[in-house]
């Protein structure tokens, strides 16, 4: 580059120009990444949202499921075992349903 002229033209010298434009590009990197952080903040809170609502759907499920069978076993040990098995392949299908949607 050649040096910056020492008269005034009425222009901006060189040193100014890349001085405004190191300014210019670093409230940009700034704002670009303050957008990011509220993108991943906000997604993150979504996400746990999300999670959250499938596991108490799942557990309700699992729960009812639960329930309505000891209620048919009427005391039958053999019937309840039935019905934990049941519940047992239930609870083990919405977890790795869960685990593939939410990645864990």
């Amino acid at each position: 580059m050649l040096p910056a002229r020492s008269f005034d033209s009425g222009r901006p010298s060189r040193e100014l120009a890349r001085a405004v434009d190191a300014q210019r590009h670093t409230e940009l990197a700034i704002f670009q990444h303050g957008l990011e952080a509220r993108y991943l903040a906000e997604t993150d809170r979504i996400d746990s949202q999300a999670v959250s609502d499938v596991i108490r759907t799942a557990l309700e499920e699992e729960l009812s499921v639960l329930d309505w069978g000891l209620e048919r076993a009427n005391g039958s040990a053999a019937k309840a075992e039935m019905v934990a098995r049941k519940v047992t392949m239930q609870s083990n299908i919405n977890s790795a349903r869960i685990a593939r949607r939410f990645g864990g």
